[in-house]
This record gives structure tokens, sequence and C-alpha cells, in this order.
């Protein structure tokens, strides 16, 4: 990737008589919008999901969005600095996922470390369908392996997951993927309902007969918000299940999705879990930008989180603050560096 000039970065603003905690970031679960050259069928007011308050995320969102206000905000005693990320399809255009790419390709995406340009900033998760033909299926798997910054693929399986997996198409479409070394499948699935019990053999099914593929499973796998429940049972089983596979790993993130208004009680719950069946080696923290911002920050007078501030909270749970400097390190940064090769991880 090209060398992208310095000064195009922010410079952290000066607090006075605060003591500044340097945290580093790579976030592996972003969205960027352009939605003049993208089509975004999702995010249309006429299209579900019909959340009511669809309408904050209903713009163009670039990287500026997020450096700018971590450069921006005053509030916090950590200052927070973003070495990296990974850019999950967004639904730019399904039938023609590498204009994607070519519209990634076409930003300035730059991302500083202390010492100054990291090489790999950036990395792409495109959308590709498991249920095309096999001719189809490669041609565009060629075509997006045109591009660098491609690191992996994603089919969101969600309530059609058994649809998707029992079919013969889809299994023949992951051995071609398979066959690619260091390559990524981003799972996403609810891990919490009932109906995973027909599903679930045939994803184990799947990551077993496809083992150099590494399957990242998103939001957690959507954990149940009561913890006494059958659902929260549930999720727990399939975790521990999953977790059994060392070619597949977790991505804590998008806690928003199940509950506007989580507590960070649940998401230190649910945190924990993860780390305990997958190890720290294998858990990794996002943000899943800009859906982050939907979430509510707490106290008396809700308001809507930050990208700051949903670091902010992370930093200040239950979990985190219970971990050494170099596991919270694992999985704020290092984790995400290793595991989408954006560069080598710290010692």
């Amino acid at each position: 990737m090209a060398a992208i000039p310095l000064s195009n970065y922010y410079s952290p603003p000066f607090r006075a008589n605060k003591t500044i905690m340097t945290i580093k970031i790579i976030d592996p679960h972003i969205h960027l919008f352009d939605r003049i050259h993208g089509d975004y069928h999702w995010l249309k007011a006429e299209n579900p999901p019909f959340w009511p308050d669809k309408s904050v995320i209903q713009r163009d969102f670039d990287i500026s969005d997020i450096t700018d206000d971590l450069a921006n905000d005053l509030t916090n005693n950590d200052e927070f600095t973003l070495l990296g990320f990974v850019h999950i399809e967004a639904g730019f255009d399904n039938n023609k996922p590498w204009r994607e790419l070519e519209y990634l390709d076409s930003l300035s995406l730059e991302c500083l470390d202390n010492e100054g340009l990291v090489s790999k900033a950036f990395r792409t998760i495109a959308s590709i369908d498991l249920l095309a033909s096999s001719q189809n299926f490669k041609l565009t798997l060629k075509k997006l392996q045109n591009h660098q910054s491609l690191i992996g693929v994603r089919h969101i399986l969600d309530e059609e997951a058994y649809a998707i997996l029992s079919s013969d198409k889809a299994q023949k479409n992951f051995s071609y993927l398979n066959e690619i070394i260091d390559f990524i499948f981003e799972l996403q699935l609810p891990l919490a309902e009932q109906k995973m019990e027909e599903v679930m053999p045939l994803i184990i099914k799947t990551i077993s007969q496809n083992s150099q593929l590494c399957f990242i499973i998103n939001h957690a796998g959507f954990p149940s918000e009561e913890l006494d429940g059958q659902a929260w049972d549930i999720w727990q089983s399939n975790i521990a299940e999953l977790a059994k596979h060392s070619n597949v790993y977790i991505k804590c993130s998008g806690m928003e999705m199940v509950d506007r208004q989580y507590q960070m009680s649940w998401f230190s719950a649910v945190t924990g879990y993860c780390i305990e069946k997958f190890s720290i080696e294998r858990v990794m923290l996002a943000s899943n930008f800009p859906l982050c911002l939907l979430a509510k920050g707490s106290g008396k007078k809700l308001s809507k989180k930050s990208y700051a501030n949903y670091w902010q909270d992370i930093l200040q749970s239950k979990v985190i603050n219970s971990l050494c400097e170099k596991e919270k390190s694992a999985l704020l940064c290092n984790n995400a560096l290793r595991i989408y090769q954006l560069t080598n991880s710290e010692s």
C-alpha cells in the first residue's frame, strides 16, 4: 500500500492536568458507507430491518468519522490510537462485490503507530454468495483476490443458516475457500436461538471439513441479554462447542444489535465467557461502527454513544479491568493484527 503523508492523520488534543494513557486499537469490524456509489439495500427506509432509529446511520461514513471523533474527544483520560482496521462488507453491491473493494481502494485509508505508518493499515472482508454456481463463485473469488487488502469473505447466514449450510452448492464453495492459504470466513448467525439445535451439526461439519479455513464468529454469536434464561444456556453451549475447534475465533462486538441500552455488566459476562472458552488468543474486541452509534449511554439521561465512548466503556468494564496489560493489548490490538495479518503482533 502506498505511503500516506503523516500530515493526513490527527495530532492528539492537549489535555491539561491529566494523566494520559495511550491505548492502541485495531478495530476488526467496521463498515464505511458511500450511498451515492453503493446500493446498501438494507439501509433504505423502505427495506428491512425496520429499526425506529435507523435514520442515525442513513448517511455516508468514512474513516475520518472515526479518527475525528477520537481526536476531538476531551472527556476521557485515555488517548486512543487507531493502528488499523478490518472493513466488513456492508452491502455496497452484493451482485458485484468486488466493487466495494474498488471503492475502498480509492480512499485514503491510513492508520499510524507511534513510530509512523503501519504498512498494511486495513484489510477487507468481501461479500460472497455461497449459493452461487461453482463457476460463478470461482469467478467472483478470482476478481476479489485481485485486491491486496482482501483477507476473507462473508455470507450472512442468520435465519437462513440451515438452508445455506445444508446446500451441496454451499459446501462445494466452502471447499474452494479452504484451498486459499490464510483465508477467513466471517460466521454470522444467532447462536442463542432454539433452532440452532439443527444448525450446529452442519456448522461443526463445515468447520471440520475445511480445517485450513479460519472461521470468525461475528458479534459474539448474538448472546441473550437474559443471563438466567434458556437462550443464555443455549448460547453458552454453542460457544463452548465451537471453541473446541482451533480454526474458530470470535469477535465481541455488536452488543447494540441485541439491546440498544445494554449494560456493561452484560458485556463483561459475554466477553468473560468467550475468553474462558476460546482463551485470550482467539478473542477480539471490535466496534461494529457505525452501528455502535445506535447504542445508548448509561445514566439518568440516555444519550447516543460516540466511537470514543464505546471504547472508553470497554476499558472501564469489569472484564477488561481484571486483565493484565498484555492480555488487554491482545484483545484490543495484537490478536487482530495477527489473525487478520495486518502486520506482526507485538511480543
